[in-house]
């Protein structure tokens, strides 16, 4: 797991100095925890040794869900372009509903075209973000506006050293990575990262992490 922790100590590192300078959430991020702690997740949902070390290391805060029925999550910010939410993991029952199980209330439906091996961890603007629970590595897929998965990572190692890029990238340009006009993502912030995740993930998992982000 060293080089998880290597990854998801990145970045916090970096998801905290945007924040300290940009960030637009306050007590609503990814946080160390003081001592390791036990996740509680439904025993529905299978866990990958992988995210049972993201879960027991770390926490989500989310100071505005404390004491009410709104699900916990970290919110991740990568400038003006992207806010990804990673669930905590005693909602993670919630997050796969309309994707594994279908329905309103228990019991729920469960689909029979979702793999029972696609845990869905964050999302985009309803997008799920996904981690093959039963693959070594923990691989990332994500899902873009109802279309199939794409793998945009081959393991969850990967895929925070991605974030950790983008994040440090959009400190560059004080968080302002779209333009303001055109809505479209700098090609100069693009040129910036490309590079540098092809490098990371390949070409084609990096064509498809920005498509998922709606960088191009």
């Amino acid at each position: 797991m060293q080089q998880l922790d290597a990854a998801l100590s990145r970045l916090v590192e970096q998801q905290d100095l945007y924040n300290e300078a940009y960030g637009l959430f306050k007590n609503h991020d990814l946080r160390p925890r003081e001592q390791h702690h036990q996740p509680e997740v439904d025993t529905r949902i299978p866990l990958s040794p992988e995210l049972q070390y993201l879960y027991s290391h770390y926490e989500m805060m989310d100071a505005d869900a404390e004491g009410t029925l709104k699900m916990k999550n970290a919110a991740v910010e990568i400038g003006d372009a992207a806010l990804i939410s990673f669930v905590a993991p005693e909602h993670l029952l919630r997050q796969q509903l309309g994707f594994r199980w279908i329905g309103m209330n228990e019991p729920y439906e469960e689909s029979s075209t979702w793999p029972k091996n696609h845990v869905v961890i964050a999302n985009f603007n309803d997008d799920p973000l996904i981690v093959d629970v039963e693959a070594p590595n923990s691989p990332v897929y994500a899902a873009f506006t109802g279309g199939e998965p794409n793998r945009v990572a081959d393991s969850l190692s990967d895929f925070c050293s991605a974030l950790a890029i983008l994040i440090e990238a959009a400190r560059t340009y004080a968080g302002e990575v779209k333009d303001e006009e055109t809505y479209e993502t700098k090609p100069e912030y693009l040129e910036q990262v490309e590079p540098l995740l092809q490098d990371l993930l390949g070409e084609e998992y990096t064509a498809h992490l920005f498509e998922y982000l709606s960088f191009c």
